[in-house]
């Protein structure tokens, strides 16, 4: 699976998160953005999630496993993006 706008599959971003990123293809500066861009994106994603199983009554893994909780952000249509920055210039 792919994660819109970035550059690594969904597998390497899992990995990093979970804190196994000795097997990844990526460099220290590039696992350290991913669990940034984690941390400022998991509260959204948590209110996304608590939308999504109160109207819909979807029940999702505990603790959220990262491919799941990216996979429901982007099927509610509701994934967040900078495309149109680069589209005004």
């Amino acid at each position: 699976m792919i994660i819109p706008f970035k550059r690594h599959c969904a597998d390497t971003y899992e990995k990093v998160i979970a804190g196994d990123a000795l097997d990844v293809c990526c460099d220290d500066n590039m696992i350290r953005r991913i669990k940034a861009w984690w941390a400022a994106c998991y509260l959204y994603f948590e209110s996304v999630l608590a939308s999504l199983r109160g109207k819909y009554g979807t029940v999702f893994s505990t603790p959220l496993a990262p491919k799941e909780t990216i996979r429901a952000v982007v099927n509610a249509n509701l994934w967040i993006h900078t495309r149109s920055a680069v589209l005004s210039g």
